[in-house]
Formats: C-alpha cells, sequence, structure tokens
C-alpha cells in the first residue's frame, strides 16, 4: 500500500451492530476521559467521548490483522486501538501520527443516517475527501500523511475506531503493543 486504500464494507452485520452499540453506550455512562483516570486526555478532540486501549476494541485491532495485511500487503504487527465518539461541533485539526501509527485503520462504527456523512480528508499529492458509510475503513499512512475533520455538523454523534499497526519488517517494530507490557488484545494462536 502506498498511500491509503478506502475499504467498503471491512466490518458489518451484528458485530459492527454491536461494536457501534457499544461505543455509544459507553460514550453516555463514561463520559469524557480524564487524565487522572486514564493516564490522558484527548487533547486532538476535547471533550470527545473517547478511549484508549479499551478491551473490547482491542480484541478488534487483533481480529482484523489477517483483514488490514490483506489490503496493504504488509506483515503487521497491532500497537493500539483508540475510539471516539465525536459530538456536533467537534473538529480534528489537520495532524500525523506519532510512530506506533505507521499504519492505521479509520472505521466509522455508527452515525446519524439521517445526515450527510462526515468527511475525512487526507492529503498525500492532492486532498482527498473521504466519506465513509458504517462499517467503512480508510487504511493509510498515518506517520506520513496528514489528516483531519472539519467541524462536525452531520448529525449528534459518530462513532470512530482507529486501530494502529507497524510494519513488521519496518524502522517502527519498538512500538509493537505501543510498549505496553502485555498485550491486550485477541490473540488469534491458540
Amino acid at each position: 500500500m502506498k498511500e491509503f486504500k478506502i475499504v467498503r464494507k471491512i466490518l458489518d452485520g451484528d458485530l459492527l451492530d454491536f461494536l457501534g452499540t457499544y461505543a455509544y453506550n459507553k460514550a453516555k455512562t463514561s463520559g469524557v476521559p480524564k487524565a487522572e483516570t486514564h493516564g490522558y486526555e484527548d487533547s486532538q478532540v476535547p471533550n470527545a467521548p473517547a478511549d484508549y486501549a479499551d478491551y473490547v476494541m482491542e480484541n478488534l485491532l487483533g481480529f482484523l490483522v489477517p483483514k488490514i495485511e490483506d489490503h496493504t500487503g504488509l506483515t503487521l504487527l497491532p500497537t493500539y486501538s483508540y475510539y471516539r465518539v465525536y459530538k456536533e461541533g467537534n473538529i480534528l485539526h489537520p495532524h500525523k501520527d506519532r510512530p506506533s501509527c505507521e499504519i492505521s485503520a479509520s472505521i466509522c462504527l455508527k452515525r446519524d443516517k439521517s445526515q450527510d456523512i462526515w468527511p475525512l480528508y487526507i492529503e498525500t499529492n492532492e486532498i482527498t475527501k473521504v466519506l465513509l458509510e458504517e462499517g467503512d475503513g480508510l487504511i493509510y499512512r498515518g506517520t506520513e500523511f496528514s489528516h483531519w475533520r472539519d467541524e462536525f455538523k452531520c448529525g449528534n454523534n459518530l462513532a470512530q475506531v482507529f486501530l494502529h499497526y507497524v510494519d513488521a519488517n519496518g524502522p517502527n517494530t519498538k512500538w509493537f503493543n505501543d510498549n505496553r507490557p502485555q498485550p491486550n488484545y485477541f490473540i488469534q494462536e491458540y
């Protein structure tokens, strides 16, 4: 994979419904993470419910390794998952990701279908406007290309999960599992 790839229906059916409902419900009950309880604050999108390394999303991170590898042609090491439930007025400013996000998948889990799709932009040689329906994902080189979203005006909420990986044969392998002591994701080897 050179720059990015849009994958339609990387998730679907009951699994997609479960993950979208889970993210919405957890956002309602957990609120916005605080540094003293989670060890971080979401400085990219303040006041948006989010979670780093949520156990369910970590399992998704490991579960999707074969699919992400198929679409990238790379052997990947999982680093971490992150999900966010955007609210009206949120903005994701242009940015590039840290080294543990060498290969990223941004997947729409749930959105207000009565509204237009909220565009995600990625800048390679040109700016591409990406429209992701529920279950669709954008796989991209997060450390190389700026990506962003303008102000959210497409409904009340949108749940998005970000799954991050590094190339097992690349320079960022030290970021496997995001330097955490033990993987928190589903391992398919029994």
